[in-house]
């Protein structure tokens, strides 16, 4: 099969007014296209002898999980290495080798068309200067998808990537960039250095906030506490966006800020149960994703790991696409405590808006019997606020109320912002080590 250069863009562009049934027919037709595609030149789905028919026929095809990208990395690459023209690394590998995503220039024209789109869901345009807080050195796909995006649309791109607030702030300043994409805690730390500078960041150029890697809103899509405090000290609202490198897909909030809209055009997306088996919208299941018309390493029915459901009713905003829910939690980190099944991001976010919470972290061990044993690691201004509203506010929040060990301001910060990592680490799972 000659390998297809020019993107397949050009022949659908943005589809997020057409109806549901032109969507899906779209989609459709992509996904024939790229089963048959890897099928042919992926060493590791030529096993399969699998002709899709319909959206259902997928289901034929084993999922691909991240251990199988890993220990078979490239059994995934479909094109000869002289094709090549990039190489993108996950940012979380899994085991001692690095998890390698090599693309074509045609993988990178897609990357390109996906920023572009997807900024402009979330109401960028041309004449915004974007401050890209993700690296784009160290072969991570995010900076450089940011990058390629932003100069698509005609932006002026600001390639601070992941420096320290300083070295944020001063250019953010410099530059007068109107729109910041960087993790959520990354954004505050930038603003709290300005404030404690004796600059306002609501009273600068920052017009826009698009929060990566972390997530800024409930289940119910209401702001979380971090989410809140981003838009009041920066005065702009704050888009939250879904996308990891295997993926190589964005899913933008639009003005409405009501899910990340969902790319007929670029993605097919299930949700699924631990028998994996498809849910109906509204559902919570594992995000399992075939990103459609990638070259360099296609994926069929690739599982993220991520937990979430989709919103099938109609936007405000107009688009006529499905939406994706924020990321709940991972499914490596479901909690089962007491009887309830939790994420450890709904605790923090249960306890990180009270007056008084300093910050902390959670932790899980397994008891002798193998059950989870689960631990809120907290600091807490005692003048402020006490156990006893934290176990109020968590019995209201998740219905259950882990163990609550209190510690010092320092020890959370050096637990939680640790070096090298761009995200918060809020949980510390020790359930593996138990013997």
């Amino acid at each position: 099969m000659r390998l297809i250069q020019n993107f397949h863009a050009s022949r659908y562009g943005n589809v997020q007014h057409l109806s549901r049934d032109e969507q899906d027919a779209i989609t459709l037709a992509l996904l024939k296209e790229h089963v048959a595609y890897a099928l042919e030149n992926s060493p590791f789905y030529r096993q399969y002898d699998i002709e899709i028919k319909d959206f259902d026929s997928m289901r034929a095809i084993p999922t691909t999980h991240k251990h199988h990208l890993t220990e078979r990395n490239m059994d995934f690459l479909s094109v000869p290495r002289g094709e090549v023209t990039d190489v993108c690394m996950t940012s979380a590998t899994v085991g001692s080798q690095p998890t390698m995503i090599l693309q074509t220039a045609s993988d990178l024209a897609r990357l390109a068309h996906n920023e572009e789109i997807a900024f402009g869901i979330s109401g960028l345009g041309g004449n915004d200067i974007l401050a890209i807080g993700a690296a784009i050195d160290r072969c991570f796909m995010a900076g450089l998808a940011y990058f390629l995006g932003a100069q698509r649309m005609g932006a002026t791109a600001v390639r601070i990537g992941a420096g320290t607030a300083a070295q944020h702030w001063e250019l953010i300043r410099t530059t007068g960039a109107t729109a910041i994409v960087g993790v959520p805690s990354l954004m505050l730390k930038i603003a709290q250095y300005a404030q404690e500078h004796g600059d306002d960041p609501a009273s600068g150029s920052v017009k826009r906030l698009l929060a990566i890697g972390e997530p800024t809103r409930d289940n119910g899509l209401e702001l979380l506490p971090l989410g809140k405090l981003l838009e009041e000290t920066w005065q702009a609202p704050l888009f939250s966006t879904y996308a990891s490198t295997e993926m190589a897909t964005s899913f933008n909030e639009c003005e409405a800020r009501c899910g990340g809209h969902l790319r007929p055009e670029l993605a097919y997306v299930e949700i699924l149960d631990d028998d994996g088996n498809p849910v109906p919208p509204g559902e919570t299941g594992e995000v399992t994703v075939t990103p459609l018309g990638v070259k360099g390493m296609p994926l069929l029915r690739f599982r993220t790991g991520d937990i979430a459901y989709i919103i099938d009713k109609p936007c405000v905003c107009g688009r006529t696409t499905r939406r994706i829910s924020p990321v709940l939690g991972r499914k490596n980190q479901m909690l089962k405590y007491k009887g309830t099944l939790m994420f450890p991001n709904a605790i923090m976010s249960a306890v990180e808006g009270l007056d008084g919470f300093l910050g902390g972290y959670v932790t899980a061990q397994c008891d002798a019997h193998g059950n989870d044993l689960v631990t809120l690691c907290a600091a807490i201004d005692p003048a402020k606020l006490s156990m006893e509203t934290m176990r109020q506010r968590l019995q209201a929040k998740i219905r259950v109320v882990p163990q609550i060990k209190l510690t010092d301001e320092k020890k959370i910060i050096e637990k939680v912002y640790q070096p090298g990592k761009r995200k918060r680490a809020i949980f510390h799972d020790y359930r593996r080590n138990h013997a």
